[in-house]
C-alpha cells in the first residue's frame, strides 16, 4: 500500500513539474472554445450583413454605365466565402485580445495553488477597480467570465455526446444511458469551472489592471482608451452568448 501511495506521488509529482505550460494552455484553450462558440452564432448575422452590403454596392453601381457590368458579380458562394473569413477573422482577433494573455498566467508557489481564492490578489485588483474604475477593468473580466462559461458548457456537451453514444445501446438502455451522460457532462463542466474557469477571470483582471497601470504610469496613452478595441470586439460575441445562454435557459424551464 505504501509503495503505491509513493508511485502515485511521484506520478503526480512529475506531471505537476510541467503545471506551469499545460495550466496557461489550458486556460487558452478554453477561452478559445467560448470565443469559437460564440462566432458560431453570429454566423447568419455576420452573412445578412455581407449581403446588405453587397445589395448597397449593387444599387450604386448600377447607377454608372461604365461599372453597371459589376452589378451581381458577387454571387451567394462569394457572399458566403466573405461572411466565413469575417467571422474567422473577428474570432482570432478576440482570441488575440482576450485568450492570448492567457498565456501569461503563472502561480507563483506552492501556498497559491493549495487555495481556489488568493484572496489578497483579488482584493488589491478590486480595490484599484473601485478606486480606478476604466473600460478595460470593467469588461475583460466580464467577458472572460462569460466565454469561460460558454467554454465549459461546449465541453460538457462534447462529455455528454461521447458518453452517451458509448453507453447505449450494449451497455445501458438509451433513457439510463442519457441520464447517466447529462450527470456526467455537468460534472466535467463543474471540473473545468472550477480548476480553470476562476483562474482565467483572475488572469483576464490581472491583464486589465497591468495595463492600465502601464498608461497611467508613463501616460502615453489614456487609461480609459487602453484596450478599447479588444472591449469592441469581444462585447458583441459575450452578449451572443448570453443571449443563447438565456434562450437555453427558456427553453429548459
Amino acid at each position: 500500500m505504501a509503495t503505491s501511495t509513493t508511485s502515485l506521488k511521484k506520478v503526480s509529482g512529475f506531471f505537476g513539474f510541467f503545471r506551469w505550460a499545460f495550466m496557461p494552455l489550458g486556460l487558452f484553450a478554453l477561452v478559445a472554445v467560448g470565443v469559437h462558440a460564440a462566432a458560431d452564432l453570429l454566423d447568419d448575422q455576420v452573412l445578412r450583413l455581407v449581403e446588405s452590403v453587397d445589395a448597397w454596392l449593387d444599387g450604386i453601381l448600377a447607377q454608372s454605365e461604365s461599372l453597371g457590368a459589376w452589378v451581381n458579380r458577387i454571387d451567394s458562394r462569394e457572399r458566403t466565402l466573405i461572411a466565413r473569413a469575417v467571422a474567422l477573422a473577428w474570432e482570432l482577433a478576440v482570441d488575440g485580445f482576450v485568450a492570448l494573455p492567457l498565456l501569461g498566467y503563472d502561480e507563483q508557489s506552492d501556498e497559491e495553488r493549495r487555495f481556489a481564492f488568493r484572496k489578497e490578489t483579488w482584493r488589491a485588483l478590486l480595490s484599484r477597480l473601485n478606486q480606478r474604475p476604466t473600460p478595460m477593468r470593467l469588461v475583460r473580466p466580464f467577458v472572460t467570465a462569460v466565454f469561460v462559461v460558454g467554454g465549459a458548457y461546449a465541453v460538457s456537451r462534447l462529455v455528454e455526446s461521447s458518453l452517451f453514444v458509448g453507453l447505449v445501446g450494449d451497455v445501458a438502455p438509451a433513457d439510463v444511458a442519457q441520464a447517466l451522460a447529462r450527470v456526467l457532462g455537468g460534472l466535467a463542466m463543474a471540473l473545468v469551472l472550477f480548476s480553470h474557469g476562476w483562474r482565467a477571470v483572475l488572469r483576464g483582471l490581472e491583464h486589465a489592471d497591468a495595463r492600465c497601470e502601464e498608461a497611467a504610469k508613463t501616460s502615453k496613452v489614456k487609461p480609459w482608451l487602453v484596450g478599447v478595441w479588444g472591449s469592441a470586439l469581444a462585447i458583441p460575441l459575450a452578449v451572443a452568448l448570453l443571449l443563447e445562454a438565456r434562450s437555453l435557459l427558456s427553453f429548459v424551464m
